[in-house]
Formats: structure tokens, C-alpha cells, sequence
């Protein structure tokens, strides 16, 4: 068990540096370069730091892209599945932050600090990064590599999940944390289920993409009803996940 922590420890270091490193370098050149657009200049580096995370991860196979439990027949109602509950998730979230007033509850400080964030993902690179490399790597981190971990060793599987789901949070800051953490826990949760990422960066991808939009000009009737649809269409999907992945696993069971 000591062995598989440590190997844990070590794949999410190098994680970390791989991604961190030319974001620092970034910001660096940044400061440098005059009449250069911050976010152009920090787009590139996540997006030189993240294809080097995917090339060396994939590369080394510390994490596999694997179908795991999905049978070979399931391929695509699971990706049609993945996209809906993508769909579901984000539509759930925005219809409860605004039936809550969410935007009333944050300090101006942290809007700030979540707008400066926002801005980093904006041009070409920004956006490819935001919405498709970026929800890659992170899937890479912190299921493959956090939560696969966790669960090769004697952590039952309820807290890896949170564990992973925890530090998932934690990384988008305290403005993300509230929709951030039970993201974390529905992909861990399907991670767990399926033993593989490809549901997860799936969802994170479609999730990110259309992250634009915006329900804050709807009424509160309406965003009950978009509630209360999506969090239906959530629990079917990650239901089928469930069954289908259950009846595969009692299939090899028994034969």
C-alpha cells in the first residue's frame, strides 16, 4: 500500500510541475514582452504545459485511455449519456445559483478574483485550453492519477471520491468550489464505476463548453422547472452508467 501511495504522491508532483512550470514561464515572458496580451501569452503556456502532461501521462501510460467496465457494443449511448449528463449538470447548477441569488452572495473581492481568472481564457488558446485541453488534463490528474491511486490502495472507494473531489474544488478557487466539488464527485463516482476517464473528460469537456450559458435573465419559475428537468435527466443518465456497468461486471463474473 505504502508503494502505491508514493507512486500516487509522485505522478500527481509531476503533474503539478508539468503544468505549473510553463504557466510560470508565462508569466514571466509576460512581463517581459511588451504590447502582448497577458491572457495570449497565458493561454499558450496551459496549453504547452497541458499537451506535455497529456504526451508524458499517455506516453508513460501512468494513465490509460481505456473503455475499463464499458462494453465494446455501449461505446456510444455511453457518449451520448456522457453528454447529456454534462448537459444536465450544468443546466442544474446555473437554474439553482440563480434561484438562490448566487451572484448576491459573493464578496466583490472574490468576483474580482474570479474575473482576472476568466480572463485567462480568452483567444484562441484560452479557449481550446477552457474547453477542451484543459477538462483532458484535469481528468488526467485528478481521476487517473488522485482518485486511481486512492482506490488501489485500502481508502474505500466513498472517500477517495471525496478526497479527489476536495482538491478538484479547491483548485478553482472559492467562487468555483460550490459547483466544482460535486462535479468532482459525480466524475469520481463514474471513475470508480467504469475505471476509465474517458466518461469524465466526456462530460468535463461538453460541461466547459457550454459553460456560456446564461440563465440569470429567466424567471424563477422557469429555472425551477430547468431544475427540476435536469436533475432528472442527471439521475437517469448516471443510473444507466450504473446498471449497464453492473450487468457487465456480473457478465464476467460468471463467465
Amino acid at each position: 500500500m505504502n508503494e502505491e501511495i508514493g507512486r500516487m504522491i509522485k505522478l500527481f508532483l509531476l503533474w503539478w510541475a508539468l503544468l505549473l512550470v510553463p504557466i510560470i514561464i508565462g508569466t514571466v515572458v509576460s512581463l517581459i514582452v511588451p504590447n502582448r496580451p497577458d491572457y495570449d501569452i497565458m493561454g499558450w503556456s496551459m496549453m504547452f504545459g497541458s499537451l506535455l502532461i497529456a504526451i508524458v501521462f499517455f506516453g508513460k501510460c501512468y494513465v490509460k485511455l481505456t473503455l475499463g467496465n464499458i462494453d465494446k457494443r455501449q461505446v456510444w449511448p455511453a457518449a451520448c449519456i456522457s453528454v447529456a449528463i454534462a448537459a444536465a449538470f450544468l443546466l442544474a447548477l446555473m437554474s439553482f445559483y440563480k434561484l438562490i441569488d448566487f451572484d448576491s452572495l459573493i464578496p466583490t473581492d472574490t468576483e474580482l478574483m474570479a474575473e482576472r481568472a476568466r480572463q485567462h481564457y480568452q483567444g484562441i488558446a484560452g479557449i481550446l485550453y477552457g474547453c477542451i485541453v484543459g477538462p483532458l488534463v484535469e481528468e488526467i490528474g485528478f481521476r487517473g492519477v488522485l482518485l486511481g491511486g486512492l482506490l488501489k490502495t485500502r481508502c474505500r472507494p466513498w472517500l477517495a471520491i471525496l478526497i479527489s473531489a476536495f482538491l478538484f474544488g479547491l483548485i478553482h478557487g472559492p467562487v468555483g468550489f460550490i459547483g466544482a466539488m460535486p462535479f468532482g464527485i459525480m466524475l469520481g463516482w463514474l471513475y470508480w464505476r467504469t475505471s476509465t476517464i474517458i466518461p469524465g473528460i466526456i462530460i468535463h469537456i461538453v460541461n466547459n463548453t457550454l459553460s456560456f450559458i446564461d440563465l440569470s435573465e429567466q424567471s424563477n419559475a422557469v429555472c425551477l422547472f430547468v431544475l427540476v428537468g435536469s436533475l432528472t435527466m442527471l439521475a437517469s443518465g448516471l443510473l444507466w452508467f450504473g446498471r449497464k456497468v453492473k450487468k457487465i461486471q456480473k457478465h464476467e463474473t460468471t463467465s
